[in-house]
């Protein structure tokens, strides 16, 4: 099996309604079929097809302090397709 090739990775600080704006924007440029990440002075493009599988996971890691929770939103295409479970917002 191949190794994966990390492209672009960064982790944000970000106050909700910021937050929810790159994320609305981001929304905005899936819809066109097209993203463009710019790190770095470098830009990745991505060509996205009509169709993706779109995985949706939230858990909790008990912490000495509390608890780390995490909200995970992924998007994937590739041949095939896997059968999961749907989900909406509510």
């Amino acid at each position: 099996m191949a190794k994966k090739d990390v492209l672009v990775k960064s982790s944000l600080r970000k106050n909700l309604a910021d937050a929810a704006a790159f994320l609305r924007e981001l929304a905005d440029k899936i819809e066109t079929g097209q993203v463009t990440l710019v790190q770095g002075g470098k830009d990745i493009v991505m060509d996205l097809p009509e169709t993706v599988s779109f995985e949706v996971e939230y858990y909790e890691q008990p912490k000495k302090s509390g608890f780390k929770k995490q909200l995970k939103i992924e998007l994937q295409w590739r041949e095939g397709s896997n059968k999961h479970k749907s989900v909406t917002l509510g």
